[in-house]
């Protein structure tokens, strides 16, 4: 009895796994459930049956690593399904789009909506209803509901995907925070996160020889960009930029030499994959952060000394580095590149989209045209299919203008802005080095949804966006929690006070 007794105390404390009956009943369904679901992909090629099938196995096995044994079970399996969710994207077609089961559902899709049902179960099963009805998660709820609105209008058939791929990200910023609370489960998530971009320099490696001619407007670049399984340049560079942003974290957390060869290794892949896309945001991005990351680790002399002194090199030396960032921007150009005037052709695509937002009736311009209209206008689009893969308004924010209107819209940039500021005043005045370093990261995390999200559509990329909405959710959730202990410590003090106890 005793031992029974030590045992159960054990597991509740998350110490050992959580193999109960029960969860083995719910791990033989889920394996059930994951080989029922990707069973029609396993037929297109060999590679990807064989990432389909390690898919479970490494999910079982994953759940008794013992570094994970501080969660508990249900915030242990939204993890690994983090981690191993670069193993959906192995394949891809020649036209950009993910790999697809005969009945249209891409694997990425497939992912997002297991992913998203699952996460509602434990959201509800752990009991966190608190804190919904303060900003910014109140901005949240009501986007999600503009998004439901918008799909409405739109047409149930025809603006499912858009609704779901928008949907499913909010549900991650809404419901994923509470999930994760103390600085160790924190800290293991984004840690676990960040190794796992192993998995998408594996499958990188499976779809090396991909790439694309540079296109814009009516102009060839002739450059070629790495695309790798994404079939796009833009998404392997935003997936592989939302990788590198953690392991920034990772190296600042790192307190052994292994540990941080470890994490320099993978960051310095990561910027490799970067450069080769040949994205001009990204590749800013990627300089914007370590800069940012140099200054607040306080190494100002190596940025200002090192960093800063040699982009003024590249920048002054030659166009003909083969980076298109710097290339693009030399000063020993003879003429400037005009792709870069109209960001690659984006502003003709994003004049377009407005006008059909300005035509529209007052009714629409407040809650959106609808989801089923945008992908139908921009299926007719055939230029927009040419220049811009799968991306359809080249833009987060006129995507929500013009499904969800200017409510949405207003919403959306609120909530990224609340985000932004509070974790820039949090990053400034942190009082431990956990603080300062996690709201660093959730502020790059927002920056990188501003400006990435300008010229892509970050907001319905699932392959990119769940690991940024995932910080941020948590950082939100982290912050009310701070804030409303605060007031309710400034209130028994003042209480204590009026009782005329106090010294």
């Amino acid at each position: 009895m005793a031992e029974n007794g030590a045992n159960a105390a054990r597991l509740n404390a998350g110490i050992v796994p959580a193999y109960g009956s029960a969860a083995a009943v719910f791990l033989a369904l889920l394996g059930a459930g994951a080989a029922f679901t990707f069973a029609p992909f396993a037929n297109q090629k060999p590679g990807v049956a064989a990432f389909v099938a390690a898919f479970p196995i490494l999910l079982i096995a994953m759940l008794g690593v013992p570094a994970l044994q501080c969660l508990r079970f249900g915030p242990r399996i939204l993890l690994i399904l983090l981690v191993l969710r670069p193993l959906v994207d192995v394949q891809t077609t020649s036209v950009g789009l993910t790999l697809k089961a005969s009945s249209g559902l891409s694997l990425q899709e497939g992912f997002a909506a297991a992913f998203a049902l699952l996460l509602v179960a434990i959201w509800v099963a752990e009991s966190r209803h608190s804190e919904y009805s303060k900003l910014p998660n109140l901005f949240l709820t009501v986007l999600l509901g503009l998004t439901s609105l918008s799909w409405l209008i739109g047409g149930l058939g025809e603006g499912a995907r858009g609704f779901a791929r928008t949907a499913w990200g909010l549900l991650v910023a809404l419901l994923l925070g509470p999930l994760f609370r103390t600085e160790k489960q924190i800290d293991i998530l984004i840690r676990t996160v960040f190794y796992s971009a192993f998995l998408v320099l594996l499958t990188l490696g499976l779809n090396l020889s991909k790439g694309v001619e540079g296109v814009s407007g009516d102009a060839l670049d002739q450059v070629w960009r790495l695309a790798g399984q994404y079939g796009s340049p833009n998404a392997l560079a935003g997936v592989a930029f939302s990788f590198f942003v953690c392991g920034l974290y990772v190296f600042g957390r790192a307190h052994t030499v292994l540990g941080r060869l470890l994490s320099l290794l993978l960051l310095s892949l990561l910027a490799v994959v970067i450069v080769y896309t040949q994205s001009r945001t990204i590749g800013g991005l990627m300089l914007v952060s370590v800069g940012l990351w140099l200054w607040g680790r306080g190494r100002r002399r190596l940025l200002y000394g090192v960093v800063v002194p040699l982009l003024v090199f590249l920048m002054a030396s030659s166009a003909g580095t083969g980076w298109r960032l710097v290339s693009s921007f030399s000063l020993t150009n003879e003429q400037f590149n005009p792709n870069v005037l109209t960001l690659q052709g984006r502003i003709v695509l994003w004049g377009e989209w407005l006008m059909k937002y300005l035509h529209a009736s007052l009714f629409h311009q407040v809650f959106g045209l609808g989801w089923g209209v945008v992908l139908r206008d921009f299926l007719r689009d055939f230029l927009a299919m040419r220049f811009f893969g799968s991306s359809i308004t080249e833009s987060a924010f006129l995507w929500f203008l013009v499904g969800t209107g200017a409510l949405g819209l207003l919403t959306f940039c609120a909530y990224l802005f609340w985000v932004l500021f509070k974790a820039w005043g949090e990053w400034r005045k942190a009082h431990d080095r956990f603080e300062g370093q996690f709201a660093l990261l959730t502020f790059l995390a927002a920056l990188t949804f501003v400006v990435e999200g300008f010229t892509t559509d970050l907001a319905i990329s699932p392959n990119t966006n769940v690991y940024l909405y995932a910080v941020m959710s948590i950082f939100v959730f982290q912050r009310l929690r701070n804030t409303s202990r605060c007031a309710s410590k400034v209130a028994d003090t003042r209480i204590f006070k009026e009782s005329g106890r106090s010294c």
